[in-house]
């Protein structure tokens, strides 16, 4: 199976820790977890552009698919994504986004015209202006994170709202009057509250085993965002704008793990994989309405990139794919060129002697799929129109009249 995985940082590093990784990387997770929460002190307390309390920002939750580069400054190396070919036909070079460029948060916030959002942890030349991003590749929307050689996700959802508050405490705490205070906790009324999470608690459990519940590991996915979403509500925020789950099972990924392999619709797609991820989209609908009938004064609304994938999937002309299902940056070729042991950018040699490099295709703008299950650049961009026009949003809204900042004021 196609998972993320630490990158080790050289060759000497993996035969120092070789006997004791597993508590070394149990011990970094603890140290990180805790201290995460509390690094935001020192970095406030270096020169910072912080949120201005006549404008709306935008603050971003959850996993690979929005992380700007937060678990690749908490442990710099330490993952795929911090190597070529990510980040190559945008930035250049890798910046910790799981993407040949751009993600589509990236393209949502400079559709906004508020450039890109810096990460939480980056206490260097960050923007706080007009939002951060909390979101840590790997984590998962329940309070659990993997370990040892797969301990990928940093922060779970939890973690990262609580980080969110100690960020929130700090700036409010800046201001040096009550006006000022009132007013800055008024610009967090005011803000975007966007969460993206749950793939990977189901990728990393789902069918993995005989006795696997789908109705009840669902709902305990669902009682974690739950507790997410009202711990965001007591902290302020009003306006929440929750991302379902992509087709699972479609993805190169998926499609390529040992599991439900004989049960597959007449596109490929591993239907078990399916049925979890719209069982999971009717619950998330659910869980939104009950929140709105008990908070009927915020703003619960849903990202549908769920339909805006499959129909990509199926009709992929329209967006100008020619390869739906076969990753650009991976080995192996055929219909899905993805191999769990060759993972895009790596070098692997085989226990016949044999080397494989998991390449970069030539035009990623065929391919919806980058690597393993992430969108590539360009497909990034259509995901984030459904947010910027409104037309994937349950019940629908305008974020660029909410933001009232003209295209052509846009940062790139």
């Amino acid at each position: 199976m196609c998972e993320l995985q630490l990158q080790p940082l050289s060759q000497f590093l993996k035969h120092l820790f070789m006997d004791n990784a597993f508590i070394v990387l149990h011990l970094l997770f603890c140290l990180l977890s805790a201290q995460a929460v509390s690094n935001v002190s020192f970095a406030l307390s270096v020169p910072l552009s912080l949120p201005d309390s006549a404008s709306p920002s935008l603050y971003v939750f959850g996993a690979s698919m929005v992380d700007n580069g937060e678990n690749a400054v908490a442990m710099p190396l330490r993952q795929y994504a911090d190597f070529e070919p990510y980040g190559s036909d945008y930035f250049g070079k890798p910046t910790g986004r799981w993407s040949n460029g751009r993600n589509f948060m990236d393209f949502i916030t400079q559709g906004l015209g508020i450039g890109l959002l810096s990460p939480y942890l980056q206490s260097i030349g960050s923007d706080f202006t007009y939002g951060v991003n909390f979101a840590s590749s790997g984590s998962t929307a329940r309070n659990t994170t993997a370990s040892g050689s797969d301990s990928g996700g940093l922060f779970c959802l939890l973690v990262q709202i609580e980080q969110f508050r100690k960020f929130q405490d700090l700036v409010v705490s800046r201001q040096k009057s009550k006006l000022r205070k009132q007013r800055m906790r008024q610009h967090f009324a005011n803000s975007i509250y966007f969460i993206e999470t749950a793939h990977n608690d189901y990728v990393s459990v789902a069918f993995h085993s005989e006795d696997f519940d789908a109705v009840s590991f669902t709902e305990t996915v669902i009682a974690a965002i739950r507790d997410a979403l009202q711990a965001l509500y007591d902290s302020g925020a009003r306006t929440f704008i929750v991302m379902n789950l992509t087709p699972l099972g479609c993805d190169p990924g998926t499609a390529t793990n040992e599991y439900r392999n004989e049960n597959r619709d007449e596109y490929g797609c591993k239907l078990d994989y399916l049925e979890l991820a719209i069982m999971h989209n009717e619950r998330l609908v659910e869980l939104l309405n009950e929140f709105n009938a008990n908070y009927s004064s915020a703003q619960w609304i849903i990202f549908d990139a769920y339909s805006i994938m499959l129909d990509a999937y199926h009709n992929p002309s329209n967006y100008g794919v020619k390869y739906p299902f076969q990753a650009c940056c991976g080995y192996g070729g055929g219909k899905y060129n993805c191999n769990s042991d060759v993972i895009c950018g790596q070098s692997v040699k085989f226990a016949n002697g044999t080397y494989a490099v998991a390449k970069k295709c030539q035009d990623p703008s065929l391919h919806i799929i980058w690597d393993i299950t992430h969108p590539t650049e360009s497909f990034s961009e259509y995901l984030a129109r459904g947010v910027l026009d409104g037309t994937y949003l349950s019940p629908s809204i305008n974020l660029r009249e909410k933001f009232s900042i003209s295209m052509s004021g846009a940062k790139q």
